[in-house]
């Protein structure tokens, strides 16, 4: 295996100043300024905070292509000489420093402060939600709401970085504020508020510049004009308390505030998570380096870096992942640069001016085991465009469109046996443009194309436009056939966005493992999400105009097999005898129900024996263990005890957890929070949803924070599935909402659920009525799959009796 750092195009490049330049290349500081005004080629500088820098990179190859005059050279410097390799030799005697090296030092941050759980605790939720309210508008004033959140996060690196210099920043705000007291007016002057802004700004920004990063954080928070220096002082009060995924839960409430165009949204944590996991999954071993060439907020090389980092706990011997990444806009370059600081590495992320392909000189493409990227989006689309110029392996993209460039691009950034994931606007993939339609064949003949998976619309802040996941692989390692995935059915609705949780992650990536080992269709009996899949060989695609958009393809392939069934009344005849089955369930489960109810009658007119009770005086309640103690550092796919959370609780089972699990001497050291049968789990912090009974697989399970688990008194006379129902009915579940603290997600205590009041008959009733509770719903499901199953007839005798040569006697059964 070749080196797995990144190339000198993307690895550590410093920014240096025209006085560096001099001191580098032996020259006068008036020699550099010279070079700049008179020289074409001179690089194009950076400009912050006033002070003007050049990438170390640059300018190296600036120097490589200039003579040193035979009066300026040195002893040993011969007629070929360049102050190129006078300044690579310079940079060979410097000793070495902190962020030199090949491989620098993590970052001086205390990760288990900034380290994240999946999960975001619910007070940091509170506490961002009272920072981006009316506290936002008072603190930026006449400032965008983008240069307040630079300073949120500003502010979350500094008390990450360094107590001592977090303290003195506080001790100017409080310093600021008692002078606008003394004054009278609660108001300081703006030199007192700017002073504290700027030394905010210039201790992140010398960090920043530590790491090769473009100092721009003073800059930014010059434009806030806060009010108040108490309310500045309120701000930092408030990111003292945040801890957890805050970073996610500004960008998160930055993007629900601001109106962003396409190009300036960012990646939900859900597609991030598909997306790495798809690649990881296909790439087969642990990345070194993952690429970026539309960084935006940093999401998928932190996601890379988290990832990392929960390997390097259970192998620390593996080396760290190398993450990096491009972006023409300061202000993403900014925040990736900050997100990755918060995680305690070094923040590769390199502002261009150009686009990557155009960065790119001759032998310095970057080298990536991953390209995970969401670039922006071209929907133009003409039969007769120009084409770009430049060398293109697998065709010239149009001048206008820039979708099929950053494919390419993606593709060229792979070193040998590399995955690449894009998001790609759907029309990308059956687009009429000549030239994209020749790209798309040329890639599908080279085999590089893996899988595209059609996602769910509404995704995304900025835009509405149908998107597509394509997952790409180096053309050393072709594949011979296409795996199309339709996702579009997935994600739950969170206002105007639909949002992927895991288990609409977990379906997809089954899928795709089923798929890849040629045993579709995917079944999981403990993943109920069904994502409708093809693989197809190459010549179909081929034949079908190249198209890459998965539909085309799953439509085909459904119609193709249906009509394998043979002769119309074949196939109606096979559907009418499915409904003939169901409708058989339909009547047993109609006269279990009938019996049922009759003997719940015999003995339910008289309220003899009743009762009421608290639910503390009937069963033990307890609350799951801490995130200190069950953490996601402590989560691994490969442990043998699942660990449930409240989004496992659907529909009154407990579904499937992978991939979260823990090791067993976890789970032994924390027997008290684990599972039995007859259990009944409760959400606690979070959505109130029914209540879940666990079943005897899931004994030994063990629950995770944020659930409540109750557990019948022994001796108590009280059946535990009657109990389970009671707590699922419509009016016990509004008990509980009614009683949640109020805050930016529910919560209820055990305290507080314990107090509910439970009306009990004599026990044997009590398991009548949760037998006939269990088979109405069955009745229920019953009837519901018979709706589904004439849904589905109805669309497939439609399909068949407007062939030619259909009989109306194939409408239903003789």
């Amino acid at each position: 295996m070749g080196s797995t750092e990144p190339s000198s195009h993307l690895g550590d490049d410093p920014q240096i100043t025209p006085s560096q330049i001099a001191e580098l290349a032996a020259v006068e500081r008036p020699t550099v300024s010279n070079w700049k005004r008179l020289s074409a080629d001179f690089p194009t500088p950076r400009t912050a905070g006033g002070t003007t820098y050049f990438l170390r990179s640059d300018i190296l190859r600036f120097l490589d292509g200039r003579l040193i005059p035979s009066r300026h050279r040195l002893p040993g410097e011969g007629a070929e000489a360049t102050y190129g390799a006078r300044a690579r030799r310079s940079l060979a005697a410097m000793p070495k420093q902190p962020g030199r090296s090949a491989r620098p030092a993590a970052l001086s941050v205390n990760l288990s402060w900034s380290s994240t759980d999946e999960e975001p605790d619910q007070g940091d939720r509170e506490v961002v939600r009272k920072l981006m309210g009316p506290l936002a508008d008072r603190i930026r004033g006449s400032g965008s709401l983008e240069n307040y959140v630079h300073l949120l996060v500003a502010l979350r690196c500094l008390r990450a970085l360094s107590h001592d210099r977090w303290e003195t920043v506080r001790a100017g705000v409080a310093a600021a504020a008692g002078r606008g007291s003394a004054a009278g007016t609660g108001a300081p002057g703006r030199a007192g508020v700017g002073e504290v802004l700027n030394l905010i700004g210039r201790t992140v920004d010398n960090e920043l510049q530590r790491q090769g990063m473009q100092r721009s954080v003073t800059t930014s928070l010059s434009n806030l004009t806060p009010r108040r220096a108490g309310d500045l002082a309120l701000v930092m009060n408030l990111v003292n308390q945040l801890g957890g995924n805050a970073f996610q839960l500004f960008i998160d409430a930055y993007e629900k505030h601001a109106r962003l165009r396409s190009r300036e949204f960012f990646t939900p944590q859900g597609v991030v998570r598909l997306m790495a996991s798809l690649a990881r999954t296909s790439l087969g071993r642990v990345p070194h380096t993952v690429y970026d060439p539309y960084v935006r907020g940093g999401e998928f090389l932190a996601e890379s870096v988290t990832d990392s980092a929960s390997i390097l706990r259970s192998d620390p011997e593996l080396a760290p992942v190398t993450v990096f990444g491009e972006t023409t806009d300061p202000d993403p370059a900014l925040l990736a640069g900050l997100n990755l600081v918060l995680l305690g590495v070094r923040p590769r992320v390199r502002l261009v001016h150009k686009a990557p392909w155009a960065e790119i000189r001759d032998g310095e493409a970057p080298a990536a085991d991953l390209v995970l990227t969401n670039p922006r989006f071209n929907m133009k689309d003409s039969a007769g465009e120009a084409c770009r110029e430049g060398t293109w392996a697998y065709g010239a993209p149009p001048v206008d469109n820039d979708n099929l460039a950053y494919v390419q691009h993606a593709l060229a950034s792979l070193r040998a046996g590399g995955r690449a994931a894009l998001v790609m606007p759907t029309k990308a993939g059956n687009s009429a443009s000549a030239a994209e339609t020749a790209i798309r064949r040329a890639m599908v003949q080279a085999g590089v194309v893996e899988c595209v998976i059609a996602m769910p619309a509404k995704l995304f802040s900025g835009t509405a436009v149908p998107v597509s996941v394509w997952l790409l692989r180096h053309p050393d390692d072709p594949c011979e056939r296409v795996l199309f995935l339709d996702a579009r059915h997935l994600g739950v609705r969170q206002g105007p966005r639909c949002v992927l949780k895991e288990d609409d992650v977990q379906a997809v990536l089954g899928t795709y493992e089923a798929g890849t080992r040629s045993v579709l269709p995917y079944e999981n009996p403990h993943q109920p999400l069904h994502v409708p899949s093809a693989v197809v060989e190459r010549q179909q695609i081929l034949d079908r105009a190249c198209s890459l958009n998965p539909v085309d393809h799953i439509s085909a392939q459904s119609a193709a097999t249906e009509g394998e069934a043979g002769s119309v009344d074949e196939a109606s005849a096979e559907v009418w005898d499915q409904i003939e089955l169901l409708k058989e369930s339909i009547n047993r489960a109609d006269a279990h129900v009938a019996f049922l109810r009759s003997q719940v009658g015999e003995n339910g007119g008289e309220a003899g024996g009743w009762g009421e009770a608290n639910l503390a005086e009937l069963c033990d309640l307890k609350a799951g263990p801490s995130f200190t103690r069950v953490g996601k550092k402590d989560r691994t796919p490969n442990g043998p005890v699942p660990l449930v959370m409240p989004r496992h609780l659907k529909n009154g089972n407990i579904t499937d957890t992978e991939p979260e699990r823990v090791s067993q001497e976890l789970a032994d050291r924390h027997r008290h929070y684990l599972l039995q049968q007859g259990d009944i789990l409760c959400v606690r912090s979070g959505k109130t949803v029914p209540p879940a009974l666990v079943r005897a697989d899931q004994s030994g399970w063990l629950m995770s924070t944020n659930v409540i688990r109750l557990r019948v008194h022994e001796g108590r006379e009280v059946d535990s599935n009657y109990l389970f129902r009671w707590l699922g009915r419509p009016e016990s579940l509004a008990w509980i909402v009614d009683r949640s603290a109020a805050t930016a997600a529910p919560s209820i205590s055990t305290k507080t659920l314990g107090t509910m009041t439970v009306r009990l008959p004599p026990l044997p009733q009590q398991r009548q009525i949760a037998e006939l509770l269990d088979a109405l719903e069955e009745q229920a499901r019953a009837h519901h799959n018979l709706a589904e199953a004439i849904s589905r007839s109805r669309s497939l005798l439609a399909e068949q009796l407007m062939a030619p040569g259909s009989r109306l006697s194939t409408l239903g059964p003789s």
